[in-house]
């Protein structure tokens, strides 16, 4: 399978400047980039402190401007979410694009805080599995009746259906064990973590890869992708310093650029994007946080020279 990179839309709003995302779409697809991506807010909690537009909004948005780009949300975190709502979400996202979205999802953090505005806490994992089931069957099923655990549906229909058959493709962002085995045997692909380092994604490929042979399944056709959190400038301290500058704030953890990123010329980007492919990438999701155009041209080159 070959390696394919994308590139993340700009959400986070910053001293009053607008958000680009049209034009970063519009962009990326004119260089070549294989799709576009978005957080989903709410995988930080939704009273988050970064500014951040919404997700999926972006990709509407981003798919009113393109044509042929994938567009990729990474990832949604299906607890916090009623499945039903979200599914047609989703079907209207892949409507309007012509069949162009990716959908990742995640089990995500456990947050106490959250109880008082209504979420719900504990159980996550077997809710997310049951979300997953609901939002294929709504997709497929004329009608769907799923006497589940957490929700029960009696014969509801959702339409119109999404346009890709028999609905986008899930991958599962995952880092936990438990998690990656999940992700082997009920998704379309997997989305290591931008907030992970390359050696982290390493380890998690080949956790996933043992749990792909034990499902039946064939671990090289099975897609794996990787946000990487990365700035290209022609010094490594310039990157690493403007990146950790938006970076550390929004994960409040002082050196998270230094751990996870990658940064520095061209050249020494290129060598850390291979590094990832040779573990088993397949799609690598680069998420510049700054500049964002000036860096998109930047980063269509480092793409270039390391999937050669």
């Amino acid at each position: 399978m070959s390696v394919r990179f994308s590139a993340a839309l700009p959400q986070l709003v910053a001293d009053g400047r607008p958000v680009v995302v049209a034009e970063v779409a519009r962009q990326a697809e004119a260089l070549g980039f294989s799709g576009v991506w978005t957080l989903d807010p709410a995988a930080g909690g939704m009273t988050g402190h970064a500014p951040v537009i919404d997700g999926l909004h972006a990709l509407s948005h981003a798919a009113a401007v393109t044509d042929s780009i994938a567009l990729g949300v990474a990832v949604i975190v299906l607890p916090r979410r009623n499945p039903v709502l979200l599914a047609k979400e989703l079907a209207s996202i892949d409507r309007l694009s012509g069949g162009r979205l990716v959908v990742g999802v995640g089990v995500g953090l456990e947050d106490p805080s959250l109880a008082p505005l209504g979420f719900p806490v504990g159980r996550r994992a077997a809710r997310f599995a049951e979300a997953v089931d609901i939002m294929r069957a709504l997709w497929l099923a004329s009608r769907t009746t799923y006497p589940g655990e957490f929700w029960q549906l009696n014969a509801l229909e959702l339409g119109p259906k999404p346009v890709q058959r028999p609905g986008p493709p899930i991958w599962i962002g995952a880092s936990a064990e438990p998690a990656l085995q999940r992700a082997a045997h009920i998704g379309d692909g997997w989305i290591g973590a931008g907030s992970s380092s390359s050696a982290d994604f390493a380890r998690h490929v080949d956790v996933l890869d043992a749990a792909l042979d034990e499902a039946g399944r064939d671990p090289a056709s099975f897609p794996k992708a990787k946000r990487v959190y990365i700035a290209v400038e022609d010094d490594e301290r310039t990157a690493r310093e403007r990146l950790g500058a938006v970076l550390d704030p929004m994960y409040r953890s002082e050196g998270m650029a230094d751990r996870v990123a990658v940064c520095g010329p061209p050249e020494q980007c290129v060598v850390a994007l291979r590094e990832l492919i040779a573990a088993g990438a397949t799609e690598l999701l680069l998420h510049g946080l700054y500049d964002p155009l000036e860096q998109l041209e930047r980063l269509a080159e480092v793409a270039r020279l390391a999937g050669e």
